[in-house]
């Protein structure tokens, strides 16, 4: 029997490089304590505000990003041409808005998360492509990667640069490479001198690379694992692998993915600009690397830990989306609004009809909670008790698709005019609300960050990882260790699922709640009710695989229920999030009427855990018939589907 067999369930294939360079949560999360049916409320109730000081700043300095917006960048200008203006980039760094996140002594404006996003927001209501270029430069960028885990020297040379005048970028993907990072062709080979990487490969779709003077790349470097006097394999403080670069791959015996700092003014760089469906100002670039010399003082951290690296930079990346997100609903919102005020429609205005009022009741309740979950991981973030991984992941998922159906509700209630382009409205004289662009634009960011499928898998191995050390300690055991493994396996399990059932009263955080508390209670129960789902998975896949009823590698391909429970976890946690949110509301700004907003949620996530079937479907579901027959299809079973049509090859 594999004696990792639970991790290769709970991932899909390709996953483990991203399993070693996984880091451990330092600290339980929100949504981990959902999952073992022991929500820690303590975490985010009451709803965290930012403080006074800190909003006056973001206050100010977003009055003056506002005025900025609507006096230099055309959004309509930057899809006609797909680019940017120069001058627009120019006036943008005068005003900082590159170095947000920057710390003042390196030349930014050493923003909180919440400022930050809340530049974003602002700038996405009024053009996403500049937000999008801005959190390119910034979230996964040079910037943070440095700060995090560069030396002094590099922050010193490049912060500065990229704070007032350079745009940075982030090169990871490959054609054979999205997130399985397994397949990574490109690669870093370290001179005989020791001086220089010589790089060779290509990278696709990395953003701000037609325009950037300096980015950051992964690459593999042929080394070898350290070793100690006795041969033993050397780790550090964080248990990371140690790695020594072979020069010219001599002797190598892994190839570990590792972190630059690349220049590109580079000789041997090659750029060739991608284009997209949507956002079409975005500078997205394919790059091929013919023998480029990377100085070895720009390698980042350590080598062989870039993939850590990264995967660390995409929970900021993935909250920064999330309020990209918010920003272009929020655009969409009032005009929608006043359409339905306007238009009449068989005697009637729009949206006094019962189905425009209903859609445009999902509309805000969605809005209302992308709010939610933005801020309140902005918050979490910011306050750093937490690991916000699962947060990050969770709520961008959500958020990216409430904010696609938001905006196709909205341009279902203008009709028409809301199909027709900005340009065609214009030439007769009507309002060019681009809605049709930013139908196109949405989706860009249901995809960037992580696809919700990707993001569903990996949020449940992070909660699931104690139960997996759980499992690889028993069945790596031999003869009576095996038996006391199994014993003390059983005893965990056995004071879980007690503690589950056990009566406990909310924290004093949330307790003393008017309002919110209910909706907490709610959570609380089904929690528990999702860590009993949780530990039935387990018990079910644990007797196919030791009965020799299904293989690993069958178990590990069934991702629906990985999926359903994933769903559950994000449904509960924005439940929590927006009777939270509607607390504050009412609580702190006088508007009662959020609790509208909130109750129109709960009622649709209600019928998600339970119409949708994902409680129900935990354990007993269709997903292999189902999956048989997109695998027949794919077999050319059903080739007969496209007779009467031209077929094109792909």
């Amino acid at each position: 029997m594999n004696e990792i067999w639970l991790k290769k369930i709970m991932i899909m294939a390709g996953f483990e490089e991203i399993e070693i360079a996984r880091q451990k949560a330092a600290k339980t999360g929100f949504i981990t304590g959902l999952f073992a049916g022991k929500p820690l409320f303590d975490m985010v109730a009451p709803f965290p505000e930012q403080s006074a000081a800190d909003k006056k700043i973001g206050d100010e300095y977003c009055q003056k990003v506002e005025e900025f917006l609507r006096a230099c960048v055309d959004p309509d200008e930057i899809e006609r041409t797909e680019k940017i203006p120069e001058a627009v980039i120019e006036k943008a760094f005068e005003l900082g808005l590159f170095g947000m996140k920057i710390p003042k002594e390196y030349g930014g404006l050493g923003f909180t998360q919440t400022n930050y996003n809340r530049v974003l927001a602002l700038a996405a209501s009024w053009c996403n492509v500049f937000a999008i270029t801005l959190s390119a430069h910034q979230s996964i960028g040079v910037s943070m990667m440095i700060l995090e885990f560069g030396n002094e020297k590099q922050r010193k040379k490049y912060l500065p640069l990229v704070a007032r005048r350079q745009i940075s970028g982030f090169a990871l993907t490959e054609i054979k490479v999205g997130s399985d990072v397994a397949s990574m062709e490109t690669q870093a080979v370290l001179n005989n001198e020791g001086t220089d990487f010589i790089l060779s490969g290509e990278k696709l779709w990395c953003t701000n690379g037609p325009v950037a003077g300096v980015i950051v790349l992964m690459a593999r470097v042929p080394a070898k694992r350290l070793r100690n006097e006795r041969g033993t394999y050397l780790i550090d403080a964080m248990g990371n692998r140690l790695y020594m670069p072979c020069p010219e791959g001599n002797g190598s015996e892994s190839s570990p993915i590792t972190s630059f700092i690349l220049e590109m003014n580079t000789p041997g760089i090659e750029i060739e600009r991608c284009r997209f469906e949507g956002c079409r100002g975005i500078e997205n670039a394919y790059l091929r690397f013919t023998n480029v010399r990377i100085p070895i003082e720009n390698v980042i951290g350590e080598v062989g830990n870039g993939l850590r690296y990264a995967l660390t930079l995409l929970d900021t990346g993935r909250i920064s989306i999330n309020a990209i997100a918010l920003g272009m609903v929020k655009e969409v919102w009032q005009p929608t609004i006043d359409r339905a005020n306007f238009r009449k429609t068989f005697g009637k205005k729009l949206g006094e009809h019962e189905l425009p009022a209903c859609r445009i009741a999902r509309m805000a309740s969605n809005l209302f909670a992308m709010d939610a979950a933005t801020w309140l991981v902005s918050q979490i973030d910011d306050r750093k008790r937490t690991d916000i991984r699962v947060e990050a992941a969770l709520s961008k998922a959500f958020c990216a698709e409430a904010a696609i159906q938001t905006i196709r509700d909205a341009q279902v209630i203008m009709g028409g005019i809301g199909y027709e382009t900005a340009d065609s409205k214009r030439s007769r004289g009507e309002i060019p609300f681009p809605m049709e662009q930013l139908v196109r634009d949405i989706e860009m960011y249901r995809i960037g960050e992580g696809t919700p499928d990707i993001l569903d898998l990996f949020s449940v191995r992070e909660v699931l990882d104690s139960h997996i050390e759980i499992a690889e300690e028993f069945l790596s055991a031999a003869g009576w260790k095996k038996i006391i493994k199994f014993y003390k396996l059983a005893v965990f399990y056995a004071k879980w699922q007690i503690t589950l059932f056990s009566p406990k009263s909310l924290p004093k955080s949330a307790a003393h709640l008017k309002f919110a508390k209910n909706r907490l209670k709610y959570v609380k129960i089904m929690s528990r009710l999702l860590g009993f789902s949780v530990f039935l998975t387990l018990i079910k896949n644990f007797a196919l695989v030791l009965f020799k009823k299904a293989t690993t590698q069958e178990l590990r391909d069934r991702q629906g229920v990985m999926a359903r429970l994933a769903n559950i976890g994000k449904y509960l946690f924005m439940i929590a999030a927006t009777a939270l949110y509607a607390e504050y509301q009412e609580e702190r700004r006088g508007r009662p009427e959020a609790w509208d907003l909130a109750d129109h949620f709960f009622r649709g996530a209600k019928k998600r855990l339970y119409g949708s079937g994902h409680f129900g479907n935990i354990l007993r579901n269709d997903d292999q018939k189902d999956a048989t027959v997109g695998r027949k299809a794919l077999e050319g079973k059903y080739h007969w589907l496209s007779e009467g049509a031209i077929t094109r090859k792909y």
